[in-house]
This record gives C-alpha cells, sequence and structure tokens, in this order.
C-alpha cells in the first residue's frame, strides 16, 4: 500500500446528503413528474423514485428510456395519506407507526408490497409484532397471510395459540379471511374445546357463507364425544351425514382417528405442575414430585420391573420434546429406565431407551415433539435394590434443542463436571478432577500403576468424540496410559492407546462418535518422578479445545 493510501482521509457528509434528498420531498424544485392520486396533484422526480422502487423504475423507465410524459395517474389500492407516508419513506428513509391505530399500518404494509418495497414490508411486520393484541390479531394475520411475510404470520400464530380462547370469542374473529382461518385451524397448537371451535367456526360460516365448506373440514370432528356431534354438529346442517358417521366412527374407536389432537404449547414452562392441573396417577410417596422440591429425601417410588411404572398426567394434551427429572442421588446408585409417552394410555411411544445404559442423578432428556397427555417412566434396574426412585420430573418445549442421536444428548460443552452431576467412582481423592481447577498441583486424582484405575460416570449417556486430560507436569516426568468408554460398565471400548508413548501434560483425545456413560482411564507406566502413580489434575468431555471439531 502506497504513502497516500496510508494516509488518506474519509470525508462522510452522509447526513447532509440525506437532508437534501429529503428536501425535495413533495417540492416542486427539479421536479420532472406530477403524480395523481385520488385527484391529488404531488410532485416527485423520476430518478429518486426509480432508484428506490422496481415498481416506479418500471413505471417511469421503458426500455431503460425514460417515459415522456410529465403527469402519471397512480392507480394503487390505498389511501392517498398511505401513498404520502410511502413517498416520503422513499425520500428519507423512514416511516412512522402509530401504535394506537394499526389499521394504517397494514395498509402501509400493502402499499409497501404494490410498491416492490419488501424489506419496507418485513421492517414494519418487525415493528408490528410487539404491538398485537386480542382486538387487531385477526387482521394482522389476514395481511401477513394476504403479503405472505411468514415471520409476522408465525408471530401472530403464536399469539393466537397461547390465547386460543379469548381469540375464538373475540368479535374480530368473524373477520379472518377464509385463508387466514384455514391456516389456523390447521395449527395442533391452536388449542381450545374442539366443541367451543365448531361453534366459533359455525358463526364465521354465517357470515362467510361462500367458504363454509373448506373451512368446517378443518374441524377435527373426531375429537368431539358423540353427544357433541349429535346435539351441535348435526343440528347445524354444516357436515353431511357421511362425515358425521366417519367422525362417530372414529369417536369410539371403530376406526383409527384421521387427525391429531390439538395440544397446547408453551413456550420454555413446566407443564408437569399442579398450576397445570399435572398429577401423578401411578407410584408411591408421589406429593412432592410435582411440586418443585428437590430435597433428595422426598422421593417417589415404583418397583424396577414393573411396566405400570411411574405415570404422570397432564391437565391437558401438551406438545413436549424436553423432559427433565433427577433418579435418587444420595448415593453413587446407578439406575437404568425408559421412558413412553401417550396421550390416552392405550397407544404407548417410547421416546427415551436407557433400560441397558446406566444413569444418575440429574436427567436432561430430549426428543421429537410431541402430543403427549401421558408420561411414563419405567425403571429396570437399580444397583442397590429393586426400587426406582425419583426426587422431582419436569416436562417443557424447548424452541431449540441439542442435536440427538437415538434419544442420547450430543453436548458442545464440558459434561463431566460436578455441576453437570458427574462423579469419580474409582481413583484416589476423585473430585479434585471434575472441579475445574487446572493449576492446584497439590490436588489431584490418581491410582497406583498395576492397581485400579480412574472412572468417571457421567450423569446420562452422551454422545462424545473427544476427551481432554491434563496430567501432572510440573516436572519432567511422562506418563503411559490408555482410555476406555462404557455405557454399562461392563463391555469396555478403547478411545485411546497411549501405552506406547512418553506422554506430558495436557492430552487431547480424538475419536468415533460413541454414546458414553463411563470413562475409564488406566496408567500403564511412568518415569521415575511419579514413584508408582498415575496422577491426573482435570478431564473434561467433550474437549473445550477450539481445534476439536463435532460432527
Amino acid at each position: 500500500m502506497g504513502n497516500s493510501e496510508r494516509n488518506s482521509v474519509i470525508i462522510n457528509e452522509t447526513s447532509k446528503l440525506v437532508n437534501d434528498f429529503a428536501s425535495l420531498y413533495l417540492s416542486e424544485k427539479l421536479s420532472d413528474i406530477i403524480l395523481i392520486v385520488d385527484n391529488k396533484r404531488i410532485f416527485a422526480h423520476k430518478v429518486i423514485l426509480a432508484a428506490r422502487s422496481f415498481y416506479f423504475e418500471n413505471l417511469l423507465y421503458e426500455d431503460g428510456q425514460e417515459i415522456e410524459q410529465t403527469e402519471l395517474t397512480i392507480s394503487l389500492n390505498t389511501s392517498t395519506d398511505s401513498f404520502l407516508d410511502v413517498l416520503k419513506f422513499l425520500y428519507t428513509g423512514t416511516i412512522t407507526i402509530t401504535p394506537s391505530n394499526l389499521d394504517p399500518t397494514l395498509d402501509l404494509i400493502g402499499l409497501a408490497h404494490q410498491c416492490t418495497l419488501t424489506d419496507l414490508e418485513v421492517a414494519i411486520g418487525q415493528k408490528i409484532k410487539p404491538l398485537l393484541s386480542h382486538n387487531n390479531i385477526c387482521s394482522v394475520l389476514n395481511t401477513a397471510n394476504l403479503y405472505n411475510l411468514v415471520e409476522l404470520r408465525n408471530a401472530c400464530h403464536v399469539f393466537m395459540d397461547q390465547q386460543a380462547s379469548e381469540i375464538l370469542n373475540n368479535d374480530c374473529f368473524k373477520h379472518l379471511s377464509q385463508n387466514s382461518l384455514i391456516k389456523l385451524l390447521e395449527r395442533d397448537t391452536f388449542f381450545a374445546p374442539e366443541i367451543e371451535i365448531f361453534e366459533r367456526v359455525a358463526q364465521w360460516c354465517q357470515v362467510n357463507v361462500h367458504a363454509a365448506d373448506l373451512v368446517v373440514k378443518c374441524v377435527r370432528l373426531s375429537w368431539l364425544s358423540v353427544v357433541e356431534i349429535v346435539s351441535k354438529v348435526w343440528i347445524s346442517k354444516l357436515v353431511g351425514c357421511e362425515d358425521l358417521l366417519q367422525a362417530i366412527a372414529e369417536i369410539v374407536d371403530v376406526k383409527p382417528k384421521e387427525t391429531t389432537c390439538r395440544a397446547k404449547l408453551l413456550l420454555e414452562v413446566n407443564v408437569a405442575t399442579p398450576e397445570h392441573k399435572a398429577t401423578v396417577i401411578t407410584g408411591a410417596r408421589t406429593e412432592h414430585l410435582l411440586n418443585g422440591n428437590r430435597n433428595v429425601n422426598n422421593w417417589t417410588v415404583t418397583t424396577n420391573g414393573d411396566k405400570t411404572g411411574l405415570v404422570i398426567k397432564f391437565g391437558f394434551p401438551f406438545v413436549i420434546n424436553h423432559i427433565r427429572m433427577c433418579l435418587y442421588d444420595g448415593d453413587l446408585r446407578i439406575f437404568r429406565y425408559y421412558v413412553e409417552v401417550s396421550l390416552d394410555q392405550k397407544k404407548w411411544k417410547k421416546v427415551i431407551d436407557y433400560s441397558e445404559i446406566a444413569c444418575r442423578s440429574y436427567q436432561h432428556l430430549y426428543f421429537g415433539k410431541e402430543i403427549v397427555q401421558y408420561v411414563k417412566v419405567v425403571g429396570t434396574y437399580s444397583s442397590l435394590n429393586e426400587a426406582f426412585h425419583l426426587i422431582f420430573f419436569e416436562a417443557y418445549y424447548k424452541e431449540n434443542i441439542p442435536r440427538v442421536v437415538n434419544g442420547i444428548v450430543c453436548p458442545t460443552s464440558n459434561v463431566a463436571t460436578a455441576e453437570k452431576k458427574a462423579v469419580v467412582v474409582e481413583g484416589t481423592n476423585g473430585a479434585a478432577l471434575l472441579d475445574g481447577v487446572t493449576t492446584n498441583y497439590g490436588s489431584f486424582t490418581y491410582h497406583v500403576i498395576g492397581a485400579g484405575s480412574i472412572v468417571i460416570q457421567l450423569a446420562q449417556p452422551f454422545i462424545i468424540s473427544s476427551i481432554k486430560l491434563k496430567l501432572w507436569d510440573q516436572d519432567g516426568r511422562f506418563y503411559k496410559y490408555y482410555v476406555e468408554t462404557s455405557v454399562n460398565k461392563t463391555e469396555w471400548t478403547i478411545a485411546a492407546d497411549h501405552r506406547n508413548e512418553e506422554n506430558k501434560s495436557w492430552q487431547v483425545l480424538r475419536f468415533s462418535e460413541r454414546p458414553i456413560s463411563f470413562i475409564r482411564i488406566t496408567g500403564t507406566g511412568a518415569s521415575s518422578e511419579a514413584g508408582n502413580g498415575f496422577h491426573l489434575l482435570h478431564l473434561e468431555c467433550p474437549t473445550s479445545d477450539e481445534k476439536t471439531t463435532y460432527k
């Protein structure tokens, strides 16, 4: 780079440029086109309009040549005020939204769409989202669907999901467009009693007779009762006899249901609580399981191998994809178990299967989104006795969940910590290994070479592909060792073999991705400085080493 470039100075007059363009808004100065909107004459400038909007570029230039007209009638489906607001935006880059009255703002979205101002459409949609209310939600949803504003539509749907009954009983419901209403009713998470949905749809059909058939088909008749079918739906004459008989056959289980049950979706909220009418319907000592009490002595119990299990019933069908619970951890006992979910206690789906995998203490379980009213936890093994003990149980829907392989979480941060309930089950002074301290050379975990190993148990299985160790390194000593992994402490697989090398200080070990509940490190040799001990200062998995990549 030359000296002249290094010494160059940037002069920035952006604000003056913006002010100069803004001064031309509605000005006759340099105007070369008069726009006529509702008989109102508006001075404008072709080059500014064309540069800011494809709509005006196509209108004012034909095949790249400027049109000769000096007056042009604008035919847009909008008010004059909205047109002037958008025109001002073209000159100034700013526009004003009035929270107390969104109707003009929705008109602005329509005009921005007609003028191919996509960024403005999206920007207005973003500003509207915090302003959603029972009174404006239906008109906002209509606008979002009309112009395919996906983010705004999603925001409307989330708002309506959370307050479905209030939306159904608001006068604005009858003004939903056919498209908006169909898309809303197709959502599994638009949750309200199905008979309430039918009654409000029936009222909508009285106002929108031409669209009745398509909308009524979105009501999930098979989730009504036979009494509701006969007393409400049949007398409405909105549903044909064949469809009514089909629904009744599904209700009484003559035929399998063709539709999914609607369910509540509460983001990041524990739905397994008395406040949400959740109860424990099988098991002993159940009074503390759902009340938030985490005292290790307040446990709920079932018998291992009893397929009745511990069953939690939610107050309503809920969408969940995350369960958090705690196995009794007053000692180092090991449990195995599996988890099933159901809507009716007739058909169960297994979402977690740790029936052959050792677990302890806190369990953070993730799976694909499920509509659930019952959760069953079945213990299959305890290392102490025949009892399966739970301290607490919680259920959530999380918007973002970690990657999961066969029901096992793939962590991206260290899970071998005391905070994550990992423990050292073999080795002397085990607490030092998992405390996160890497510089306290007076505190280390060790085993005698030729006698035993150091074994770490994680709280639950994780999919792991790396481990990081720190060997004691305040002098020139070296160690030889190998590392094995297991899910049951019975069958072990080699992860790293350094028995033929002289290893010092930090060790970053990478291996094929696998489920791991136990890590066993066995020292096989050391230099004279180490005596007969194998000494570890620190362990983590997966490694925090920045060079580690995860599949």
